[in-house]
């Protein structure tokens, strides 16, 4: 009788990514900022109306912050090569 193998799989090399992947990738970061900016937006708009300022700083503020916050999670993705 033989007896089954329960040893590991060999390991398989790795793939390299197919390049539709880095589009996919980089389309979904293009959606994220676009979110995180319309929410900046809209936050700031909301403390603006609640606080009742004449001129919307709370939307700038917010905004810039909401941008570069995207700007580093951009980078952050980037490959390091």
């Amino acid at each position: 009788m033989d007896t089954p193998n329960l040893s590991k799989p060999k390991s398989q090399p790795p793939r390299k990514q197919k390049p539709i992947n880095e589009y996919v990738k980089y389309s979904g970061l293009a959606f994220q900022m676009a979110a995180l900016i319309l929410l900046g937006y809209w936050l700031g708009g909301k403390l603006d109306k609640w606080l009742e300022f004449t001129i919307p700083v709370f939307t700038i503020i917010l905004i810039l912050l909401f941008l570069s916050v995207s700007f580093y999670s951009l980078i952050k993705s980037l490959p390091k090569d």
